[in-house]
């Protein structure tokens, strides 16, 4: 059934809600660890303590990554599964009639790129224009960004390092969560398989 111009708008702006709500706790990870942990690599005028606290934070950034995205993956699966089951019986609700909230690939790049939207803003300003609103935002905030190239620059024979290079470090987050996001689903649909098997198996042996 094709939707209408105002079904369609209904469900984008659904697809957004539940997206914002999938890269909200990432940003704040970002935030937190960025202003702990990665702080120290400010701190510290000691470049082996610097490092120590860049690539602990990074590795506890990814890890929180990997854990998030796996449920993301593993929840929009069972979404998808549910809402398959509610649209065979012609449920009543507007979620599953549009499918919000359920499995696809397109969803483990976009929660992942939403969630560092808010580095890429001020990175983008600041790089055009700097200044020490945006330079602080990015170092205490987005840490796990900006200070790699930071502490790199450090080393004598590289020197300062344009900020512009800090955009790569987005790969990060958005490749760690696709990445997790299409394992979480992955298993999901091996778990439910599973369950239908048995359950499957189970009829059987009643017969």
């Amino acid at each position: 059934m094709e939707l209408t111009t105002k079904q369609k708008r209904q469900r984008i702006l659904l697809e957004i809600k539940d997206i914002l709500q999938g890269a909200a706790f990432p940003i704040m990870l970002q935030l937190v660890l960025s202003a702990s942990v990665i702080l120290f690599a400010d701190y510290s005028l000691e470049i082996g303590i610097q490092v120590f606290a860049l690539v602990f934070g990074e590795i506890l950034l990814i890890g929180s990554y990997i854990l998030f995205g796996r449920q993301n993956g593993v929840t929009a699966y069972r979404r998808t599964i549910q809402g398959e089951s509610k649209r065979k019986i012609n449920v009543d609700d507007i979620t599953v009639y549009y499918r919000t909230g359920e499995y696809a690939l397109w969803k483990g790049i976009v929660i992942g790129a939403v969630s560092v939207i808010p580095f890429m803003l001020f990175e983008f300003i600041q790089c055009l224009a700097p200044n020490i609103v945006c330079e602080f935002i990015v170092k205490y905030a987005f840490g796990w960004a900006s200070y790699p190239f930071i502490v790199i620059g450090q080393i004598p024979s590289v020197g300062k390092l344009s900020e512009w290079l800090n955009f790569i470090w987005i790969v990060v987050p958005v490749g760690v969560h696709l990445g997790a996001y299409i394992w979480g689903g992955y298993g999901e649909k091996k778990r439910q398989l599973m369950v239908k098997e048995a359950q499957e198996l189970k009829g059987k042996r009643k017969k």
